[in-house]
């Protein structure tokens, strides 16, 4: 029964000396009692066993026995009672440990361990809904009861009347709520997989409109999926819906590669009017790329022409920037210059366009290295910044990749002056390791003077750790390889550290999640006299490897390069 359980609870918290046995027990004894429990024999009052030895427990007898009570005339009032009488006995434990005007002192009887809190009388921890009616605000998810320690400000209690609760299960966000909504949410969630299984979205309906508009032609090739075999004559009156389609447009592409010369310029001169159009359509701007691909030298001129004056707009178009592309890698070199002339204005633009950058890096691929200056002056006059950004970054490596180094002093100058920074950066790393593989002979030693003297945190980051990966496959087979001789060995020597040095760099990236991999690099492009020295040290620190999670690689790549 709901009353009786919760007396129980009253008489264990009095038997372990938490409160006082007495209150409590007549409390108890008359919620247990209202709710009419089976006597041992007829007509004998309940006996209710109080054992235990805290020093509240100090009644001259170990049984408590209440008397009888007459018959109820009421039963609800007798159960508003009981209730009455077992708050009171609640309250009186918690002698000042409310919230309200009785302040914020423990009991004196020390039974609120863990915050202060009765594990039977709060939300969530065993009290019964039942018990309380009247005070709303103390059940799962409802928070503290306003009404049972003086009104809180608004807000005060998550999930309270007067809170705008965050828990689950009650609205509210009280301790009890949040539990007991995550259990139901569980619940909700087995019985979700254990169901049918969710139908499939049926696929668009379109319109009526959009059938009775479309033509025979391309209804029948959409009905099997551009399996109808249509000659050319049935298809050109439609040339323009097809390609907007996206069966039409696949049928198309099908078509020019199966065409005669003579029919490849016929669908040209029907597509050339509209290709501005095409370019950045969904599905037309395959077709305009396909004409690229398959168009004699002359035809592909007149497409280009078509496009001039909107090259900026289609180059931060999602579609258009394949056109574009597609146009570089194909015209010839004036023809590329012409297009681009309409870039050289709006180059940063570009960069920092999601598709825009791709045609930027596009020109630096295709174009004549002399023809891209236009954007070299663009990245050099920021290059930190271009150099740190998700799409810049892409860019300079381009650079890097295509120009020599006689075109770009000042840009590679001043990068330079950033190197530890940019090593750091999530994206500037990858410039860095760009430099190492394409810049200069001094541009390399510059980068790895940088690297030994900042070896120990750089091999611990995420992103210069792979610098310094770099510089020791450079520094050892590497086109300057030979000429920066000693500042591979300058490296070693600051991993290794000099001699007496407790703590060098080395242990310090033995069993680090980073620098481990940067050791395994350096056995595997190790020689002459730092080979020697590596393989000394890490022998003397091979009970290190055997139990380091980081370690057994290391472990394995030494057993392997070493043999032993």
């Amino acid at each position: 029964m709901a009353q009786g359980g919760a007396g129980q609870h009253f008489l264990k918290a009095a038997e372990q000396g938490r409160i006082d046995y007495r209150t409590t027990a007549e409390a108890a004894a008359a919620a247990m009692n209202s709710a009419k429990p089976d006597a041992p024999k007829a007509g004998e009052p309940m006996r209710i066993p109080l054992a235990g030895d805290a020093p509240a427990m100090n009644a001259e007898s170990s049984v408590f026995t209440p008397t009888e009570p007459a018959k109820p005339q009421d039963p609800a009032a007798d159960l508003q009672a009981a209730q009455a009488a077992m708050l009171a006995a609640q309250m009186g434990a918690m002698g000042g440990m409310g919230m309200g005007p009785m302040g914020m002192g423990m009991s004196p009887y020390g039974m609120m361990p863990q915050m202060n809190m009765m594990p039977w009388g709060f939300p969530g921890m065993g009290m019964d809904p039942a018990l309380m009616p009247q005070y709303p605000g103390m059940y799962p998810g409802m928070g503290m009861a306003p009404g049972m320690f003086g009104v809180p400000p608004a807000g005060m209690y998550p999930g309270s009347p007067t809170a705008k609760g965050r828990g689950k299960g009650g609205g509210g966000g009280g301790a009890g709520g949040a539990a007991g909504g995550q259990k139901d949410n569980k619940e909700r969630r087995k019985r979700g997989a254990k169901g049918k299984a969710r139908p499939s979205s049926p696929p668009p309906v379109e319109s009526e409109e959009a059938n009775a508009n479309r033509s025979a032609a391309l209804t029948e090739v959409r009905k099997t999926q551009g399996k109808v075999k249509f000659s050319l004559a049935e298809v050109m009156p439609h040339v323009l819906e097809f390609a907007k389609d996206q069966h039409g447009s696949r049928f198309l592409q099908t078509k020019l590669d199966e065409s005669s010369e003579a029919d490849r310029a016929q669908i040209l001169d029907a597509i050339l009017p509209q290709s501005k159009v095409l370019a950045s359509d969904v599905f037309g701007n395959f077709v305009v790329q396909k004409l690229f691909d398959i168009c004699q030298l002359e035809q592909k001129k007149q497409l280009a022409e078509q496009l001039e004056g909107i090259v900026l707009q289609l180059s931060n178009d999602t579609y258009g920037c394949r056109v574009i592309q597609k146009a570089l890698q194909l015209l010839p070199r004036e023809t590329q210059q012409k297009l681009a002339e309409e870039l050289k204005e709006h180059v940063p633009t570009c960069i920092e366009n999601m598709h825009g950058n791709h045609v930027i890096q596009k020109c630096i691929e295709q174009m004549p290295p002399d023809s891209v200056n236009f954007i070299i002056n663009a990245v050099s006059d920021r290059v930190d910044f271009w150099a740190s950004q998700m799409y810049g970054c892409r860019v300079i490596q381009r650079l890097l990749e295509h120009c020599t180094s006689a075109q770009l002093p000042r840009m590679l100058d001043a990068l330079l002056m950033s190197i530890k920074k940019l090593a750091m950066d999530p994206y500037g790393n990858y410039v860095v390791q760009h430099m190492l593989e394409h810049g200069r002979k001094e541009d390399k030693a510059k980068i790895l003077n940088v690297v030994a003297v900042n070896i120990a945190e750089f091999s611990k980051n995420k992103c210069s750790s792979n610098v310094v990966e770099k510089c020791f496959e450079i520094a050892a087979i590497g086109e300057h390889a030979t000429q920066l001789d000693g500042d591979r060995q300058a490296l070693y020597n600051a991993v290794l550290g000099h001699m007496g040095d407790p703590n060098p760099p080395l242990l310090q990236m033995l069993d680090d999640r980073f620098g481990n991999y940067i050791v395994q690099r350096m056995i595997e492009y190790s020689k002459g006299p730092d080979r020697a020295m590596l393989q000394s040290k890490l022998m003397s620190v091979e009970h290190i490897l055997k139990n380091s999670p980081n370690g057994k690689h290391i472990r394995e790549a030494f057993q392997k390069e070493f043999g032993v």
